[in-house]
Order: C-alpha cells, then structure tokens, then sequence
C-alpha cells in the first residue's frame, strides 16, 4: 500500500514539473514586440513571441524586459553585428541587451557593438493594392 501511494506522490510530482516547465517558459504577457526590423548594413531582426530570427537564417530565443534604462530585449546568446556580413551569434560570449524604444510596438531596436549604435527601424506591412 505504501508503495503505491509513493509511486502516485512521484508521479504526481513528475507531471506537475513537466506542467510548469512547459508553461512557465512562456511570456505571461505578451509584450507588443513582434515585428521586422531593418538595417542597411546588417539585414533584418524579425520578433515573434520570444523568437528572434535574423536574416531569415538564424533564430534565437529572447525575452522583454525593463530596467532604469527602458525597454529592451535580452536574447538567451549573445548577438552582435558584422558590419556589412550580418549578425554575430556566439554562446561563449556574454549577452548584450538590444534596446527598444518603447512598449507596446517599438519603432526601433538599438544594438549596440562596443560604442558603435546600430539602429534597426520597424518595417511596415506591404499593402496589396486594392486592399486596405
């Protein structure tokens, strides 16, 4: 008898577990960050719920946040530019925060390497003619 209610109390255990990991790793708030970003030397940062994809090639997770500073954007590795090649991922690298203009919708993203600010514009929605 007691080796059942054990073995239940472990499986109770596992499940609960498994539920907060899968759920906890979800923004409880959606922020208002997704969208494409673009910069002529470096490509685009596309956002979407907590995946960064840069140049359509590459996607890191991330999160939003704010500090004394304002909003920004904390990704899981570090991204940095390659002037003129593209984007810079490596996870032996301390991560650098890209700052946003404002919360909800941003209009721009802030990355800066070493001293150099690289500044990323929101890209608007290409409208189909006809249509509004």
């Amino acid at each position: 008898m007691r080796l059942r209610i054990i073995a239940g109390m472990v499986g109770a255990g596992v499940v609960a577990l498994l539920f907060l990991m899968v759920f906890l790793n979800k923004p409880v708030v959606k922020a208002g960050e997704n969208g494409t970003f673009a910069n002529d030397c470096c490509g685009t940062i596309k956002l979407s719920d907590g995946k960064m994809l840069l140049n359509d090639q590459q996607t890191v997770r991330y999160t939003v946040a704010k500090d004394a500073k304002g909003p920004y954007i904390q990704p899981y590795t570090y991204v940095g530019v390659v002037l003129y090649e593209g984007f810079d991922v490596d996870g032996t690298r301390s991560r650098i925060k890209l700052r946003l203009d404002r919360l909800p919708s941003p209009t721009r993203i802030v990355l800066y390497e070493g001293l150099t600010p690289y500044v990323f514009t929101r890209q608007r929605r290409a409208t189909v003619p006809g249509r509004s």
